[in-house]
């Protein structure tokens, strides 16, 4: 059975006013949907992970482009450029006669303590919770915006030997301090893992284990049921350990530009 999700428009229904940019990202979208789907079936799965498209680098017109061919979950990595696309994305969409919602900012990458206010103006969902410093800023600064909690995902470290001055992910044992705390941060929801393949190591028994970690956060904390994980590179292995929400840039908006 085909897994259901929202559909994207195939390049032949697009609006007569769509450019050639809108046609190609569209023509990506059907391709790594069917990608999606494919490796669904293959792991016997009947839902479709939700997909986050990585914008960083990209113009917020193309975030503009995205809503309206339907996707509604966007990722940034560095706040400076993030706050400014994503106000952006505002004053584009707000120009529109026929705008569409306003995509969710999830901040997919490694944040700075000194900028968890930042992020927290803009983000719905924040991907990289990873050390108790962070922690403590992201909680100071999501009591102050409790009328729009953010989701938070812990990241974690799947390095089968995690160093003792390790970034960019905690160590498995920290997992259930971290998630306490969240869960009782006004302003903040516990919402489940995140993690990136090591580099060194075949992608699947390392999302088996995230997979594994996920079980044991749910027993005690049943919300926290995302698992993101997976991108252009191995989102077969990602899906296949049931990963709920993939992080695609790539495939979806090209080649990133150069910088100026």
């Amino acid at each position: 059975m085909t897994p259901t999700s929202p559909s994207t428009p195939p390049p032949d229904d697009l609006p007569a006013d769509a450019d050639d940019r809108t046609r190609q990202i569209a023509e990506h979208l059907v391709a790594l949907r069917a990608r999606i789907d494919r490796a669904a079936a293959a792991a016997d799965r009947r839902d479709r992970p939700e997909l986050v498209v990585v914008t960083k680098t990209f113009p917020a017109e193309d975030v503009v482009r995205l809503a309206r061919l339907g996707v509604g979950e966007v990722g940034e990595n560095k706040d400076q450029e993030a706050s400014a696309k994503a106000a952006e994305t505002d004053e584009l969409l707000g120009a529109l006669s026929e705008a569409p919602p306003r995509p969710r900012w999830h901040f997919v990458g490694q944040l700075q303590s000194n900028k968890a206010r930042s992020v927290l103006n803009y983000a719905d969902v924040v991907h990289s919770v990873d050390r108790s410093s962070l922690l403590k800023a992201l909680v100071r600064a999501g009591a102050e915006r409790a009328d729009r909690p953010v989701d938070c995902l812990i990241q974690v470290d799947l390095r089968r030997q995690v160093p003792e001055d390790a970034r960019g992910g905690a160590a498995p044992d920290r997992i259930g301090a971290m998630a306490e705390r969240i869960a009782e941060a006004e302003g903040l929801r516990m919402a489940g893992l995140m993690a990136v393949a090591p580099l060194d190591e075949d992608p699947a028994p390392a999302f088996a284990r995230l997979a594994e970690l996920s079980e044991e956060l749910r027993r005690g904390h049943p919300e926290a049921a995302w698992i993101s994980a997976g991108m252009s590179g191995d989102l077969e292995a990602a899906v296949a350990a049931g990963a709920t929400h993939l992080r695609i840039g790539r495939d979806v908006l090209g080649h990133r530009p150069e910088p100026r």
